[in-house]
């Protein structure tokens, strides 16, 4: 993959793969400059923060070249910066994990894991930083000055670069190297099916995430493997990929299903898993040997939806399917061993209420955890134990998918557990009565005049107001302990849109969210919220603009809605006036899509408000934000397959 810079208010994104070097440079500009390298391989880095500057600077990395030496691999490029002076006030080298975490007060510099440089030295006229990590691993970068520029020692010991006498930009080479072993990567040109119709960004953003080993979650952040992420975006690139990036996504989670059926949601890696391992009574002789994480619920269900979908669906799945599943693993154990555990599983876990239908016997997260599914922030289910997509969503799809999968010979063909599933499905139709929440017109003018003067919505708030004309209905977010509803509105109906056959009354509901303008729905100008809180003023807080979860914009989960769409457009029961209501949403959705591309390749993003105005924000760019969004994720790389109607005719 060439080079490839992405620019957003204030922030430059470099990414570069050819042969065995992957890197992906970020650069953030203003008062506080930032630098960081990020390695798939062994999701490893660099960061560099710089000290604060009297007056804000832009600074950038131009174009980089690949650089093997000294058994060392990484990246080589000019940096500038519009400043006279950037004094390096600290500098981490190792996981991922420990770059993302450097800085925040739950876990400071000195943490297992979140070390500075060990080493600081002059070569030259650069200043070098290397570290060797808790696996043995090695990690440099090196800073040195162009254009008579010079590198220095202040007098706190802080290696400080200073630009030449009469100059005013500040030009130096900087070096990141490190020896994690590379990950085998799938070439742009082996991705998608023939006659694809790609935009280059998507195309590169899904490039630089894919390779032979795994799929990786998103850039700089998340350089590994998540389940979730990889099965919802095998799910919506289905229509596009080719079969060795569906078999990679597809053999990266079998691989690593649990001796009960659960499936993995995250792993650890390089430095990240040697520090966790070291911990053991009996320490493993493979020190970087990966951990797995299996807390979250809703990937448990995501399996059999896609392994359906694909190898019985389609003539590549039918074809090659079998082969994928006698696959073995290390352990011993067959993919299709591992998948008929994965059914056993969801089976197990929907039969509480398929017994006895009430809430409480839904699925919830485990016990002692506030996360569990994709709003994994700790506030982001609003305090609820049951969660909607899960519930309404996703234990129904399984257990349609299980059904499938077990009365087809792919698993040897099993007709008794495929009925009892496909009866157990039935009965979790029930599930969406549940979460029921139905707010009076006069109390819902109400709630959404008194959230958008909290938000300072001004005159953009009429058009919600307007939109009001009898009682607003929604699915509740999540339930509470006791069963009771979550009164948030959020965008998880598009999994009941992708995944489920919703009856007409929901999709009605789903069609009106779509095209109410926020705060009444979830459309604004930049794009659907994924939590709307007006009608649960105690949660509020909670879910404001400047949390992950909160009144922010997704992109893939409107590439799911939009694909969800589609999908139901596609039944052949739906009313005349039905379909066209559907088609009304689907294009306002679309327009809203359109009116952010420019960054839809990234993870989210939010808004301001400005009188009659709501604007994009780059969700990290304010420091009041809780956390920052990736540059590139791979489940907003589900453009290449998801498109508007009117492209799709085009074609």
């Amino acid at each position: 993959m060439e080079d490839e810079i992405l620019g957003l208010d204030g922030v430059t994104d470099h990414f570069y793969r050819r042969g065995t070097i992957a890197a992906h440079v970020f650069a953030r500009s203003g008062r506080s400059p930032r630098l960081i390298v990020a390695f798939p391989a062994g999701n490893a880095g660099v960061g560099l923060w710089f000290e604060d500057l009297e007056h804000p600077a832009r600074l950038v990395v131009g174009r980089v070249d690949g650089l093997e030496t000294r058994g060392l691999r990484g990246i080589v490029g000019v940096a500038s910066a519009a400043t006279r002076r950037l004094g390096v006030r600290l500098a981490v080298l190792g996981s991922l994990r420990a770059v993302r975490a450097a800085g925040r007060p739950d876990q400071p510099l000195g943490s297992p894991g979140v070390e500075a440089a060990s080493e600081i030295s002059r070569d030259g006229d650069a200043i070098t930083f290397r570290r060797t990590t808790a696996g043995g691993r090695h990690l440099e970068v090196a800073l040195a000055p162009l254009d008579g520029a010079r590198a220095v020692v202040d007098g706190h010991g802080r290696p400080v670069l200073r630009a030449a006498d009469d100059a005013e930009t500040l030009r130096f080479r900087m070096t990141a190297l490190q020896d994690d072993p590379p990950l085998t990567p799938i070439a742009p040109n082996e991705i998608l099916v023939p006659g694809t119709t790609a935009a280059a960004k998507d195309l590169r953003a899904l490039s630089f995430l894919a390779y032979r080993e795994k799929l990786l979650a998103g850039s700089w952040r998340f350089l590994t493997y998540f389940g979730r992420d990889t099965l919802l975006s095998l799910r919506l690139l289905l229509p596009v990929l080719r079969p060795a990036v569906v078999e990679a996504g597809l053999g990266a989670v079998l691989e690593r299903v649990g001796p009960s059926g659960e499936v993995a949601h995250e792993e650890d890696v390089g430095e990240w898993a040697a520090i966790a391992n070291a911990r053991e009574t009996e320490p493993t002789l493979d020190r970087e040997r990966p951990r797995l994480d299996y807390k979250m619920v809703d990937d448990d269900f995501l399996l059999a939806p896609v392994v359906a979908s694909w190898a019985l669906q389609t003539r590549a799945g039918q074809e090659r399917a079998p082969a994928l599943l006698a696959r073995s693993r290390p352990d011993g154990c067959t993919f299709a061993d591992a998948l008929r555990t994965n059914l056993e599983r969801v089976l197990t876990l929907a039969a509480p209420f398929a017994a006895s239908p009430r809430p409480t016997a839904m699925v919830g997260l485990p016990d002692g955890a506030s996360v569990g599914e994709w709003r994994d922030s700790e506030h982001g289910l609003g305090g609820g134990r049951f969660a909607y997509d899960v519930n309404v969503a996703l234990v129904p799809a399984a257990l349609e998918a299980a059904a499938s999968l077990l009365a087809s010979p792919l698993l040897g063909t099993d007709v008794r557990a495929a009925e009892r599933a496909r009866s157990m499905a039935s009965a979790w139709t029930r599930a969406s009565s549940y979460f029921r929440v139905v707010v009076s017109k006069k109390d819902a003018k109400a709630l959404i005049a008194s959230y958008a003067d909290e938000q300072g919505l001004g005159l953009a708030v009429r058009a919600a107001l307007d939109s009001v004309d009898a009682p607003i209905r929604f699915p509740a977010l999540s339930l509470d302990g006791d069963g009771r509803p979550i009164p948030v509105m959020h965008s998880d109906h598009g999994f009941q849109l992708l995944f489920g056959r919703p009856p007409f009354e929901d999709l009605d509901d789903a069609a009106e969210r779509v095209l109410r303008p926020f705060p009444a729905g979830l459309k604004t100008p930049v794009g659907v919220v994924v939590a709307n809180p007006a009608f649960a003023p105690r949660l509020r807080p909670l879910f404001g603009r400047d949390r992950y979860h909160g009144a922010v914009v997704w992109s893939w989960q409107q590439a799911m809605l939009a694909a969800g769409l589609d999908r139901q457009l596609a039944r052949g029961d739906l009313p005349a006036p039905m379909r066209r209501k559907l088609k009304r949403a689907q294009k306002a959705l679309w327009g809203v899509i359109r009116a952010a591309d420019r960054i839809r390749t990234s993870e989210l993003w939010t808004w301001t408000a400005r009188g009659d105005r709501i604007d994009l924000v780059p969700f990290g760019r304010d420091g009041a934000h809780d956390d920052e969004s990736n540059a590139v994720q791979l489940w907003s790389t589900v453009y290449l397959a998801v498109r508007p109607p009117s492209s799709r005719r085009r074609d």
